[in-house]
């Protein structure tokens, strides 16, 4: 049998642009240095979720992470209030792609180290995006 090349995904993605932050996980911390400016004094660095899945994440960044990295990220409140985040979790670098010649970078990125708060974190911002998915649907058969 031969491989075809195509890709399966075993749950659905939603295409969603949400500021996120990363950083370079505790496995790779002492070895992954930015220069200066590149990071918030905790390391952090801002990027835009473009997908979000149940199995990973993929997300625009003008600064390149290596494919095998693990990474932290948190997605905050969508509505810009203070308070908890929506997302806290780990992820390890499945996929690295240039999107344009500038220096921006596609990076698709599987959960790992998912536990119980985490998992709850993730089916919450499904069900969030399946009930936008649902109203935007009932508006747009109001509208026909």
């Amino acid at each position: 049998m031969s491989n075809s090349g195509l890709i399966v995904r075993s749950s659905e993605r939603f295409e969603k642009t949400l500021p996120a932050r990363v950083r370079v996980g505790m496995m790779h911390f002492e070895s992954v240095q930015f220069a200066k400016g590149v990071a918030d004094a905790d390391r952090w660095i801002e990027v835009g979720v473009v997908d979000f899945a149940e199995g990973g994440v993929g997300f625009v960044s003008n600064i390149f992470f290596a494919r095998g990295l693990s990474l932290e990220m948190r997605i905050d409140d969508l509505q810009g209030a203070e308070g908890e985040s929506l997302l806290v979790c780990n992820l390890k670098i499945q996929r690295v792609q240039m999107a344009d010649r500038r220096p921006t970078y596609l990076i698709g990125c599987s959960f790992s180290d998912v536990d119980k708060v985490t998992r709850s974190q993730i089916n919450s911002m499904i069900t969030r995006f399946l009930g936008e998915a649902n109203t935007s649907s009932d508006e747009e058969s109001n509208h026909t």
